[in-house]
């Protein structure tokens, strides 16, 4: 008798258990994470190494980076962070760049998530410049739950792969930053063009 294969767990579940966890530490545990975090992205080549810095502006319990978006500011570094825009039916990510990281500086989208104003510079990528440049652009990227194959479940717009779809040497200068309990120890179901971190720091 063939053995009775088990369901899959889905991307819904995932999201849902793992903001569960998120949610449920306490302040002080997020802060101490989020310490041990920046100290080890800030010593990492592709920051050191990078002029631009694509990053984002927490929201929810996420894990704060604004302390390492100020320290790239601080550095030299052009800092950009997304902004949502429509186009009819149709939603797709952009970065805005900013010199503040205080909120008094932005403004909350129809999501509850704070976004630089539209007229701020926009990040263009650009595919042969960033091949040929020592100085690389990095991407630090959040996310719901990864796994250890750095397989990731976002928030389910897809805006992240969408983003990096055509952006080769973005995607492999990317580091996604998380609490340890969106570490999970299943595998992730995967969609085509779904995108990966190259690297995950968590604590």
């Amino acid at each position: 008798m063939a053995e009775k294969k088990l369901p899959e767990i889905t991307k819904k579940q995932i999201r849902t258990e793992t903001l569960a966890k998120r949610d449920a530490l306490t302040e002080g545990e997020k802060r101490a994470a989020a310490d041990v975090v920046r100290e080890r992205l800030i010593t990492d080549p592709f920051f050191v190494k990078a002029k631009r810095v694509l990053g984002f502006m927490p929201f929810g319990s996420e894990i704060d980076i604004k302390p390492i978006l100020q320290i790239a500011l601080d550095e030299g570094k052009q800092v950009f962070v997304p902004r949502i825009t429509t186009n009819g039916f149709h939603k797709e990510m952009e970065f805005r760049k900013i010199d503040d990281v205080d909120p008094v500086h932005f403004s909350f989208s129809k999501y509850k998530i704070l976004e630089p104003p539209a007229e701020n510079e926009l990040y263009e990528y650009n595919e042969a410049e960033a091949m040929m440049l020592p100085a690389r652009d990095l991407m630090i990227m959040p996310g719901v739950a990864f796994d250890m194959y750095g397989k990731r479940v976002g928030y389910g717009g897809g805006f992240y792969d969408m983003f990096l779809e055509d952006k080769l040497t973005l995607r492999i200068h990317s580091i996604a930053v998380c609490f340890d309990c969106q570490m999970l120890d299943t595998e992730i179901p995967e969609d085509e063009g779904d995108a990966r971190p190259f690297k995950i720091y968590h604590a």
